[in-house]
């Protein structure tokens, strides 16, 4: 658990050395996260076991053709967005083509980036917001490109319980002090005033391993429901510890 590296090809994976770049500040728009007509025709990198979450960074080490024809694209253009999402199951039959994507995923902004004197490209992606993708014909381009409808991740967050929130970000404190045994460094990245969906979303991104719980969490736009769905995925991460725990180690 912890910070997730990324590689553009699931055969592998390298670390990553980012640098600090400055890029001119974006006009505002209706989003005031994006400007509205980036959304109109977002670059699309989809990944698989890859669910990215608002408000979460995603380093990216970026080194296929066509995810290299993506990012010179949207640095010729000035856009420097792009969605991540989780390819389906069975992609590997098709993963050099168009296999099937999820649809829900997050659009996160260019933060830094690198480019290596080969055309490799390091990266840090910053979450922005949730979308849902209305893919684009390919153009004759070799990546994916997309419509992004914004979606509402805030959704009756103002219900969220304070029993409900203690008892989520309980859980995730018994978790973390596991994990901290291991990896001393090791934080939760939350506070307990922070906002709901806040909360929920980057314990999910900190906690949560398995691609399909990832993305039952990111799909949940009702922030109350999220949480439940949240603890209670914890909660089974917590108890299959435990259980591993008391059986000791392997004779």
């Amino acid at each position: 658990m912890g910070p997730h590296t990324y590689a553009a090809d699931p055969r592998s994976a390298e670390a990553l050395s980012v640098k600090n770049s400055s890029h001119g500040r974006a006009s505002v728009s209706a989003t005031n996260l994006l400007p509205i007509d980036w959304l109109h025709e977002l670059a699309v990198f989809p990944l698989p076991r890859v669910v990215f979450f608002p408000g979460t960074s995603l380093p990216l080490h970026i080194f296929e053709p066509r995810y290299r024809a993506l990012m010179r694209d949207c640095l010729h253009r000035g856009h420097l967005a792009m969605a991540v999402t989780l390819l389906k199951p069975g992609y590997e039959s098709d993963y050099d083509g168009r296999p099937a994507m999820q649809e829900v995923c997050t659009v996160g902004r260019i933060e830094r980036h690198e480019e290596l004197p080969d055309g490799r490209f390091n990266l840090v992606l910053r979450g922005v917001s949730r979308v849902k993708l209305h893919e684009l014909p390919a153009d004759g381009l070799a990546y994916r490109r997309a419509r992004a409808e914004l979606l509402d991740g805030k959704l009756h967050q103002e219900r969220v319980g304070r029993d409900a929130l203690t008892t989520l970000l309980s859980t995730a404190s018994l978790v973390g002090a596991i994990v901290r045994k291991t990896h001393p460094n090791f934080s939760l990245g939350v506070q307990p005033d922070d906002p709901p969906h806040h909360v929920a979303d980057t314990l999910a991104d900190r906690l949560l391993a398995d691609p399909e719980a990832r993305q039952a969490v990111l799909e949940t736009l009702d922030v109350p429901d999220r949480i439940r769905k949240l603890t209670s995925s914890i909660a089974e991460l917590l108890g299959q510890i435990e259980s591993e725990h008391m059986k000791g180690p392997v004779q």
